[in-house]
């Protein structure tokens, strides 16, 4: 034992001792050596709240919430009346309180003291380290509640915070846990892309913890995706690495996980052995704690399987009741699966029912997409073998929603599986809705019917499939996000989303944010009332108003300021929109669908657009191929323009081949709209009969030639960035004076620096006073 002059004990080594037993999870053995030290009589007043904190997080690895809740909102009264100069233990207070509180289902609590512990960071100690550990915690506290979309805007700013000043570990922690929120929200490819950076960004500093977790989330990524052999060795990996260190937490997780992979490969014996196995260790370390719900989920699934769902049904009330205590929204939809599934067995129709019911509304509300889609294929098989007609049409909505979902996420084995079950119902599907907007005339041939019946002509697979995407989709509310060139059908495919969905006879409203004024933005999408906003007089209802009940199509949204951006987001989010000098809030219901031309992730990390709207907006992300790529798709679409140009004309003209060689071999920079443009053209100008050659017809050249003549080399990326920070630094020297900026950059005319801000994507916001 180590002794001082006080306690018997050197405070420095017993703080590094229990810092140890913390770290590898040993939260009863800290708190006895804690008590031993209290023992032998009054703290010292300079290791008093050293003390008082390791206790915490001692109390808060068992699950042991109250107590920490009680604990540290005494000492942070405390510490408030005294006032103490050194504020850092206020600031760990604050995290402390934060962890339980979320814990025993008081989130905004949660969010107040996580908040707090930030302010302090940021203003009193101009701590980064302590600021991005609050985020964190906030990011958490959002993921556990169910508020998923939340938690990934807080991961999403923590990441860029820790990698704008280096921190990699922060950064990797953050990545980390974007990922699995990501995965939560069925964005797999998104989410293996984080963990992709956050196990580079381990490796490289030999974080063995942090290794063995994203090695966790690959393994459970694959087996989702039916890799089991993949996912059976990283996860096996994981847990002899979790044992090499003692990391108790990581080892129960390993061994859940080995149990899932059983339970795929319909071994219920070696699943409940892993679970149970996960679940003894899980007891010993939090006996309330997070892991025990899931635990308790997977074995009620294996009681389930061999014909016990009584003891399924006590299994889960036990995980139920945890999951509520510790306020885990996930966990507690979840578990309303295997409910159902258990009362079935029964022969509790009705309860059954009743649990796959709450299950799939708070899975759809917390957006859950994987845990959303297996409870909706349950719940179809389960209603689709019944007999009553309005049973079975319920099952095929949620069995075609599953299917939706599955495509989306790329889940090939469940799509399948679907499919087969949807093989079997011999009702035929309802009919499809007609699109009121599609022309008259005939299909051209080889044209897909799917997407001609929009009004778009290809026979490219990725457009079918975007139509497919949009059709699995169409009575979701997440929001779309269509990127593509201009003139490559972002708008149809817009219009299409409508026409397939429940809004169908809704206002479809149309916002072009290139084109609306500066000065006049707000009012035009939001609305002003008497007096507000430019020029304002009598009160006017914006777009989003205007399209209340039905759908928004924002082109070009990279074209927003930052303060129109905030304002979307609250209308996306909360369904809220602030009318321009009106105090009041109003109330819309408007299903958005943003497009752009730019690179938003590129705008997001240059601190141009508000990276949790891009989160937001990101929910159904459509990549629109421009038509260079979509070669087989030139002269289909072109004689099918051809005809229509014709018939406007009342002319007969035809191209001769050459033309059509032409057509296919041009990059067409202005896509589908400059392919139209040269048609009409090219017909008004000839004679009733004409056969038109290819010299008839002048191309415009493309911007970028695909070869560089000699002698005159394209500019390379670092010369152009080279060129546009010499530019946003002569701006901000000049307070934005664009004609001071122009003189300073070697006597350059200003209309010439405009061309260059415009050709650079140069912003505002890069060098105005504007924060």
């Amino acid at each position: 034992m180590i002794h001082d002059h006080a306690h018997g004990f050197d405070a420095a080594t017993l703080q590094r001792r229990l810092d140890e037993l913390i770290g590898h999870a040993r939260f009863g053995a800290a708190l006895d050596l804690i008590a031993e030290f209290q023992g032998r009589g009054p703290l010292p007043s300079e290791i008093e709240h050293p003390i008082h904190l390791a206790r915490c997080r001692a109390l808060l690895g068992l699950g042991r919430w109250r107590e920490v809740a009680d604990l540290a909102e005494k000492k942070l009264e405390e510490l408030y009346a005294l006032r103490p100069e050194d504020k850092r233990p206020i600031l760990e207070y604050h995290i402390a309180a934060g962890r339980a509180v979320w814990r025993i289902g008081r989130p905004s609590r949660a969010e107040e003291h996580f908040r707090a512990a930030y302010h302090i960071s940021r203003w009193d100690f101009e701590d980064l380290e302590a600021m991005l550990r609050s985020r964190n915690l906030l990011g958490l506290c959002f993921l556990g509640a169910g508020e998923i979309q939340r938690a990934v805007g807080e991961f999403a700013r923590g990441q860029l915070q820790a990698r704008g000043a280096g921190l990699y570990h922060e950064e990797a922690n953050f990545s980390l846990n974007l990922s699995i929120a990501l995965a939560k929200l069925g964005r797999f490819e998104q989410a293996d892309q984080e963990l992709s950076r956050a196990r580079s960004l381990f490796g490289e500093r030999g974080h063995s913890r942090g290794k063995v977790q994203t090695r966790l989330c690959l393994g459970q990524h694959l087996r989702i995706r039916g890799d089991l052999r993949d996912a059976e060795s990283h996860i096996r990996g994981a847990l002899s690495e979790a044992e090499e260190h003692g990391f108790e937490r990581e080892h129960v997780i390993a061994l859940e996980y080995l149990g899932d992979i059983a339970l795929d490969q319909f071994d219920n014996q070696a699943a409940i052995e892993r679970y149970d196995q996960a679940l003894l260790l899980a007891e010993r370390l939090a006996p309330e704690g997070d892991l025990i719900p899931e635990l308790c989920r997977r074995i009620a699934e294996v009681h389930v399987r061999i014909g016990e769902p009584n003891r399924a049904l006590i299994t889960c009330e036990r995980g139920l009741r945890i999951a509520r205590r510790i306020n885990d929204r996930f966990e507690e939809a979840a578990t309303c699966r295997v409910m159902a599934m258990a009362h079935q067995i029964l022969g509790h129709r009705e309860r059954a029912l009743r649990a796959a019911r709450e299950g799939i509304q708070l899975l759809r509300k917390i957006e859950a997409m994987y845990e959303l889609t297996r409870i909706l294929v349950w719940s179809g098989e389960a209603q689709l073998a019944g007999r009553d007609p309005e049973e079975r049409g319920v099952a095929r909505d949620h069995l075609w929603e599953a299917r939706s979902l599955a495509m989306t996420m790329n889940l090939e084995r469940w799509v399948e599986r679907i499919e087969k079950v949807l093989g079997v119902d011999l009702e035929p599907a309802p009919p499809r809705p007609a699109f009121r907007g599609v022309p008259t005339d005939a299909m051209p041939a080889g044209a897909e019917p799917e997407c001609f019946r929009f009004g778009i002509v290809t026979q490219d697979p990725r457009i079918t499939e975007l139509i497919r995407i949009l059709e699995r989709a169409a009575s979701s509310r997440l929001p779309i996000l269509i990127l593509g060139e201009k003139g490559s059908g972002r708008e149809l495919l817009a219009r299409a989303a409508h026409e397939l969905g429940d809004r169908r006879d809704r206002p479809f409203v149309v916002g072009r944010c290139s084109t609306l004024p500066d000065g006049h933005l707000d009012a035009d999408l939001f609305g002003h009332d008497r007096g507000g906003g430019p020029g304002a007089g009598a009160p006017r209802v914006g777009l989003f108003e205007g399209a209340d009940g039905g759908l928004m199509y924002l082109d070009e949204v990279s074209e927003l300021l930052v303060g129109a951006q905030a304002k979307l987001l609250r209308v996306i989010e909360m369904g809220e929109l602030r009318r321009v000098g009106a105090a009041g809030v109003r109330h819309v219901d408007v299903r958005v669908i943003a497009a752009s031309t730019k690179d938003l992730g590129g705008l997001v990390r240059r601190g141009l657009f508000r990276d949790d709207l891009y989160y937001r907006l990101n929910g159904i992300r459509l990549e629109v191929p421009p038509l260079r790529d979509r070669i087989e798709d030139v002269e289909l679409i072109g004689r099918y323009l051809l005809e229509r140009a014709c018939a406007q004309a009342k002319k007969r003209v035809a191209f001769t081949a050459d033309v059509w060689a032409q057509f296919r071999s041009h990059t067409w920079p202005g896509n589908v709209e400059e392919l139209r443009g040269t048609i009409d053209r090219a017909v008004a100008l000839a004679r009733d009969g004409d056969l038109i050659g290819a010299e008839l017809i002048p191309l415009r050249p493309a911007r970028r030639p695909a070869r560089v003549p000699t002698g005159s080399p394209e500019p390379s990326r670092g010369e152009n960035r080279s060129e546009r920070e010499r530019i946003v630094t002569a701006l901000r020297a000049h307070r934005g004076n664009q004609s001071e900026a122009a003189r300073s950059l070697g006597g350059m005319k200003r209309t010439t620096l405009l061309y260059k801000m415009k050709k650079l994507d140069i912003r505002p916001e890069e060098y105005g006073s504007t924060p």
